[in-house]
């Protein structure tokens, strides 16, 4: 299948992930930022700027309810998991608990929240880690970020994630050598972020105004988000 996007050892595929899986490398790291399923930028609580970005944004081609996450994210990434070498998933409760029982457990702090649940003020971004983190043997390294700085709300994708969490979850579960593929690819975060670390990558968007972010974004010399 020809792709959207291939430069520069970046390939960015427009389409269902499920596709293209048997296109992509049999070892890859999965890096991957998926729906939640959590009816994002819908609840009574949703005033701040990023709900009304999700709002507003969204995707055409897909809702994001917790029937749509079961039926149609968490097949997908079960897939791409058993495919991969060790994979890197943010998730949330209580979607998470529909995937695979990861190996270990990490996440992203943010001092100032990202909403609420039904315990308070969500201040984490958990990671499902899967496999073992590559080196080892070389030295553990720390499983949780301390967010700072703004999230990347300008990019024009509803809700992307920082270029400094991708930078550093890249880092944490990759080593030189590696194809870093993520099938929710979005405004291509991710495949920035590997590209930066000089690694090859495949990302899988669904729908094409967020492919053509993503591309641009390929181009930009210097990334930012401070």
């Amino acid at each position: 299948m020809e792709p959207y996007y291939s430069m520069d050892g970046v390939t960015i595929y427009c389409g269902d992930c499920m596709d293209y899986l048997e296109e992509i490398d049999p070892m890859f790291v999965l890096v991957t930022d998926p729906p939640y399923g959590m009816r994002l930028g819908k609840h009574r609580g949703a005033k701040d700027r990023r709900s009304r970005e999700l709002r507003r944004g969204g995707y055409a081609s897909y809702d994001d309810t917790p029937e749509n996450y079961r039926d149609v994210v968490v097949p997908a990434l079960c897939k791409y998991i058993d495919k991969s070498v060790r994979g890197a998933v943010f998730a949330l409760a209580p979607s998470a608990w529909m995937l695979p029982a990861p190996n270990a457990l990490g996440s992203v702090y943010i001092p100032g929240a990202t909403g609420r649940s039904p315990w308070g003020f969500q201040n984490t971004a958990p990671i499902l880690f899967y496999g073992t983190a590559p080196d080892l043997n070389l030295g553990a390294k720390n499983t949780a970020f301390v967010a700072r700085g703004v999230s990347d709300m300008g990019s024009g994708h509803p809700c992307p994630k920082p270029q400094k969490w991708m930078d550093w979850l890249v880092a944490l579960a990759t080593k030189q050598g590696d194809v870093v593929v993520d099938p929710f690819c979005g405004s291509g975060t991710t495949l920035r972020a590997a590209k930066d670390a000089r690694l090859r990558t495949i990302g899988v968007e669904i729908e094409e105004r967020y492919c053509e972010i993503a591309a641009k974004k390929m181009s930009q010399k210097v990334m930012s988000y401070e």
